[in-house]
């Protein structure tokens, strides 16, 4: 009994709001400031056309997040992941001569250490500390550098993938949008 009261109810403020309903004014193109149908027609292919983009555009960008992994990963990558070629080559570069480099000085720096161990005079023992601690600081100067150039290529694969993503914009909406005469079926638009 309930749920026919309720569809009884439904139904008859439906038909009440429905004689409300003014299907001319609905549908009026002055509304949305359209005084032909050609303006109708052009604002139909324009927004056609833009949703066309996004989706083209949206295949094709580039995730912040998967470059930022990317990059926290092998310095670089990211980089190179947005076509971003030449610093993606001096980030992967400057981390190995600086990771190298502070592998070098580390290993000096435990031979260092190896001849202080096993000498028996004061001025080699001496010696072989002093070499051993200053190789051993350049190792971590290098190690840190490399560390900060690593951070930086993270936080510049953000900028990097922004960059992508607007260029790719760009270009989309140029390929488009550049085309100045349009024929159209319902006649000649040329856009200045």
């Amino acid at each position: 009994m309930y749920k026919c009261f309720v569809l009884i109810l439904l139904i008859i403020s439906g038909a009440l709001s429905a004689e409300d309903f003014n299907i001319e004014e609905f549908s009026k193109p002055d509304k949305y400031g359209w005084n032909s149908l050609e303006e109708r027609f052009t604002a139909r292919q324009d927004i056609n056309k833009r949703q066309e983009l996004l989706q083209i555009y949206k295949m094709n960008k580039q995730s912040i997040t998967v470059n930022i992994i990317k990059s926290a990963v092998a310095p670089g990558w990211g980089h190179y992941s947005t076509k971003d070629y030449t610093k993606g080559h001096i980030f992967i570069s400057s981390e190995i001569i600086l990771l190298c480099t502070s592998y070098y000085f580390y290993n000096r720096s435990m031979d260092e250490y190896d001849k202080y161990k096993n000498s028996h005079y004061i001025a080699d023992i001496e010696q072989s500390f002093i070499d051993a601690n200053n190789n051993y600081k350049y190792s971590q100067l290098f190690l840190s550098l490399g560390t900060i150039v690593w951070l930086y290529t993270i936080y510049d694969s953000i900028n990097s993938t922004e960059e992508y993503n607007q260029n790719l914009w760009d270009s989309l909406s140029k390929r488009v949008y550049s085309k100045k005469l349009i024929i159209t079926p319902i006649g000649i638009t040329w856009k200045f």
